[in-house]
């Protein structure tokens, strides 16, 4: 169930996070001149926390299932500390942090599973500077971009909604 709700707005989440995309409309590659420096940024942080991921969850829907987790979490942090407008639920992000790393744990002994969850948090902690440095990129389009994953992220039922944001 967890993993169906949250792939729209992980989708989402991408999207607005990487403006401009990496293909062009025929499928080939884009080139780097018209990718903005924040899709770039974007990209290259993902491929790399997606190569590390691959090493301790092998899984690819279970390793795909965490990574877009750890993107809406981390997007929505660096949200809170940058964008005036919104503030962090820490109680929520607590809460919505430890569902979204249940995965890595399920079937692995305790300290493989501590283990691979520290991996994973410092994963998490490079998503978000990524994020705080498309933020600082251009601070005016990322926060303008905020309100649209709110307002994604608020259509969920309270109970499994991945929305950590508050009004400040």
């Amino acid at each position: 169930m967890l993993r169906t709700f949250l792939l729209a707005p992980a989708f989402a989440a991408l999207v607005l996070a990487c403006p401009a995309a990496a293909q062009t409309a025929s499928g080939a590659p884009a080139a780097r001149s018209e990718v903005p420096p924040n899709g770039r940024i974007a990209m290259h942080v993902s491929a790399m926390v997606l190569e590390d991921l691959k090493q301790f969850i092998p899984d690819e829907t279970k390793r795909s299932g965490v990574f877009m987790r750890m993107v809406l979490i981390a997007k929505q942090e660096a949200i809170g500390a940058s964008c005036a407008a919104y503030a962090v639920d820490q109680k929520r992000l607590t809460a919505v942090m430890m569902r979204a790393m249940r995965p890595i744990s399920q079937g692995a002994a305790k300290d493989v599973a501590t283990a691979n969850q520290g991996r994973a948090l410092r994963q998490y902690h490079t998503l978000l500077g990524g994020e705080l440095a498309q933020f600082a990129y251009d601070p005016s389009a990322y926060c303008a971009r905020a309100k649209e994953l709110v307002a994604e992220l608020g259509t969920y039922p309270e109970a499994q909604s991945p929305l950590v944001l508050k009004p400040a």
